[in-house]
């Protein structure tokens, strides 16, 4: 007997702590599976309330449509209509509807004043169409927003259609906004095609037109929809819902306003809500999707008294050392791609600047070649020149940008024949960046300037010094750089003429092409003024 009992021990332990495990995995699946239910059904209620409450806002605007034809008793100008559709944001805010109009209640022998009004409004000589043995007519003389779909809507008589004029004679006699059957739009002009309906609120002025008979309303403020395009767009507005949808209207069910059932899973739950919406019965059809709706997963739980521990401890484990590794791989991709581009950056950049350099050199070579009086001149005042450029080209900073500041650039200039002490007591000024346009011409300009005073001016034998003195003012927005140069000299007789020589040529061109600026020159008592004036980038100097 002992022998049998022990024999069978195990599996007395085996099947008592079992038992448990197999209580507690079912507690856990069914548990699972109510939940996951709830959350469906959570999910389906809120999906058909999204798209409630988007035609719901929609018809909110509509509302606030018919109040500004009340307010200019039915005669609205576009410019008008079109600020209070900008102000509501149709095309963000509620997307999915395809505009706001307004369709006009006629005798069918007044379609000229329609057909008036939409010339009025657009431009365009639109017939009332199509015709109709109806007493009444509703052309649509007013869409918004403009665009091929709904200008190919302009002028079609909607009470021609007898889904259209049902809702139509329905929104006259509650006053409220109703709601089509599914019909196919006029604004489908192209191959992709949706079932489409429409919402009229109706619109009524005290004091008809004169000249015209007396109707039941003056017309209808609507809004048309593509199924399609509105209930993907009122979906959309939150959190990505895991349910699927099938809407009809309980009058056509064969013609669904939406559809994408095809994307639910393989045992998905499923729900039926039937609703009116504005005077329409649908039937909203929900379906777990393809991700959520599969429930063999919770068998899995028939394993957690056995492995749970180790498994999850050994994914955990393989799943963080993945993620590392990923990470890892991903910082590697990342870094070398910014280094690829980093590369590719300063061979464009490299590539541009030799470009600009190049021009500018030939620039220079041709102006010394035209005011040069022989060879020797001519290697003089290139190499000058090109000094000059090289200077500047040494203050340049900056990666994709080259900039330069205006101080370094004089100092730079005035450094290569005078004391550097010297330098800094002769130019006072606040800070200001050249870009290397503006650089590269402005060195140009001080190098030409400098010679000039050494040749004949301040810095000459008879001269009595240079003060350089500039600030900044904001002009239209820009700031303008204005820029005193003044050199002390007598004038024993009458002063060197500096606007008939080739550099000084050369300034003016200089200021007045690349520079966008301007240039003064006063002789006065104390010696010559030079003023320059030229615009600088907003973005290097922002003004106060």
């Amino acid at each position: 007997m002992k022998e049998f009992l022990s024999a069978q021990l195990p599996k007395l332990v085996f099947v008592l702590a079992f038992l448990p495990g197999i209580a507690v995995t079912v507690a856990v699946y069914s548990g699972a599976e109510r939940r996951q239910e709830a959350e469906f059904l959570r999910s389906s209620e809120l999906a058909v309330d999204r798209v409630v409450s988007r035609l719901q806002q929609h018809v909110i605007v509509l509302r606030a449509a018919r109040g500004l034809l009340s307010a200019t008793r039915g005669h609205i100008l576009r410019d008008e209509f079109l600020r209070f559709l900008s102000s509501v944001d149709i095309v963000n805010e509620l997307a999915g509807v395809q505009g706001i109009g307004f369709a006009r209640m006629i005798a069918r022998t007044d379609t000229a004043l329609a057909e008036e009004e939409v010339r009025r409004h657009y431009g365009l000589g639109v017939e009332v169409h199509p015709e109709t043995g109806q007493p009444w007519q509703t052309p649509i003389v007013l869409l918004e927003p403009q665009n091929d779909r709904n200008r190919a809507a302009l002028g079609y008589d909607m009470y021609s259609e007898a889904h259209r004029r049902a809702a139509m004679e329905l929104a006259m006699l509650t006053g409220e906004a109703q709601m089509t059957a599914p019909v196919h739009l006029v604004q489908e002009i192209t191959s992709e095609k949706q079932a489409g309906f429409l919402i009229y609120l109706p619109f009524k002025d005290s004091t008809p037109p004169p000249g015209t008979e007396a109707r039941p309303v003056n017309g209808f403020v609507y809004a048309p929809f593509r199924g399609g395009d509105l209930i993907r767009a009122a979906l959309a507005a939150g959190p990505p819902l895991p349910v699927v949808m099938r809407i009809v209207d309980l009058e056509q069910p064969d013609l669904p306003l939406f559809d994408d059932s095809a994307q639910a899973g393989e045992r998905p739950w499923h729900h039926r809500h039937d609703l009116v919406v504005f005077g329409r019965k649908w039937t909203f059809d929900t379906w777990s999707d393809a991700a959520t709706s599969g429930r063999g997963w919770h068998l899995n739980s028939l394993l957690l008294g056995l492995t749970s521990f180790l498994f999850a401890a050994a994914a955990a484990y393989a799943v963080v050392a993945r993620q590392k590794e990923a990470v890892q791989a991903r910082a590697v991709a990342a870094a070398a791609a910014r280094e690829a581009d980093y590369r590719e950056l300063l061979l464009q950049e490299m590539k541009h600047r030799i470009k600009n350099h190049i021009a500018r050199i030939q620039s220079i070579a041709r102006q010394s070649a035209r005011g040069a009086t022989d060879v020797k001149a001519f290697t003089t005042d290139f190499d000058a020149r090109l000094q000059a450029m090289s200077a500047v080209q040494e203050i340049l900073v900056g990666d994709a940008v080259a900039q330069a500041d205006l101080r370094s650039v004089l100092m730079k200039e005035l450094q290569q024949s005078l004391d550097a002490t010297e330098v800094a007591h002769r130019v006072d000024g606040p800070s200001v960046r050249l870009d290397e346009r503006q650089a590269h011409a402005f060195a140009l300009v001080v190098h030409e300037l400098f010679t000039n005073a050494m040749k004949y001016g301040g810095l000459s034998v008879g001269g009595q010094g240079l003060e350089i003195r500039w600030s900044l003012r904001p002009e239209m927005g820009i700031p303008w750089l204005d820029l005193v140069w003044t050199e002390r000299i007598d004038l024993p007789h009458e002063p060197h003429n500096r606007t008939s020589g080739f550099g000084s040529r050369l300034i003016d061109a200089s200021l007045k092409g690349e520079l966008r600026g301007n240039i003064q020159r006063e002789y006065g008592p104390e010696g010559l003024v030079i003023r320059l004036s030229f615009p600088v980038e907003p973005a290097l100097n922002p003004t106060p």
